[in-house]
């Protein structure tokens, strides 16, 4: 494996590695760049078993387990009570399925926001860049705004990854959320004033970057798209759709990976989120 890959192979083993590229920053958020906070067990409390192995370096996190054993962090909701929900996320699309170490998950808030953080952040990837704090919803995801500003009874957060494992001759990793609550929440999630605040971005050795709209067709009431660029040896950290429904809003985000699929990601993405909204639609209209 090149030192400057993330890699979940055949035995769901999640592989960093050990350069400053694009492969270390998605490690690190991975562990950290998601939350709004440090995500850390306290000195009193117990890891899952088996526990994951750290480097000393700050959020490295990686686990080695048997083929289809999920990671070991527990839902920190209650989002085994909302199975409608659950089914309103894709589980293939293409020769992409639902990963076996993060399958499909609804977290029912309140929640602890680290735990949360952690448990979201497995299955849909956030950018390591950050700016103005309105620019979480587009560097972060949806998600973490929802944990961070709405984190009340009645709010869910439907999450999942898709993946084409590595090996395979078109590669591809995606995560999708969806996010249910009241109709002002959604609004908020789905409201793109101020992006222009987020054109200076930073993120430490991750360099720096911007939050740049691409046109898409329309879905649902209101949908829209951006790349997150970056600098250095990573032209664009992610591309992400949200649409915006009545009911829901839902997001797809396709990090930078190693290797790259085959056909363009900003191509890729419209496609992957007609699919997402035509499931979600089926199950929760």
């Amino acid at each position: 494996m090149p030192p400057d890959a993330v890699l979940v192979n055949k035995d769901q083993a999640l592989t960093c590695g050990e350069d400053e590229g694009s492969a270390q920053a998605l490690c690190d958020a991975i562990a950290t760049a998601a939350s709004p906070g440090p995500v850390s067990a306290g000195p009193d409390e117990e890891r899952p078993d088996p526990a994951p192995t750290e480097s000393e370096e700050p959020g490295l996190m990686g686990w080695a387990l048997e083929e289809g054993e999920p990671i070991p962090v527990p839902n920190p909701g209650t989002g085994g009570a909302n199975p409608r929900l659950l089914s309103a996320l894709l589980t293939d699309f293409g020769p992409a399925h639902e990963s076996d170490a993060a399958p499909g998950a609804v977290v029912g808030l309140p929640a602890p926001v680290d735990a949360a953080s952690l448990f979201i952040g497995l299955r849909v990837m956030s950018s390591p860049l950050h700016g103005p704090s309105l620019c979480g919803k587009w560097t972060s995801g949806t998600w973490t705004t929802a944990l961070r500003d709405f984190d009340q009874r009645g709010v869910w957060i439907a999450a999942t990854q898709l993946m084409n494992p590595p090996d395979t001759r078109d590669p591809l990793v995606f995560g999708e959320s969806v996010i249910t609550g009241r109709a002002e929440m959604l609004d908020h999630l789905a409201d793109t004033s101020g992006v222009e605040s987020c054109r200076k971005l930073k993120g430490g050795r991750a360099g720096t970057g911007a939050v740049e709209p691409f046109a898409v067709p329309p879905l649902g009431t209101k949908s829209f798209a951006f790349r997150i660029t970056g600098s250095r040896n990573v032209p664009v950290w992610q591309w992400v759709e949200v649409v915006r429904t009545p009911r829901y809003v839902l997001e797809v985000r396709i990090p930078n990976q190693f290797p790259e699929p085959r056909t363009d990601p900003a191509v890729l993405l419209p496609r992957i989120a007609e699919a997402a909204y035509a499931r979600a639609e089926a199950a929760l209209t």
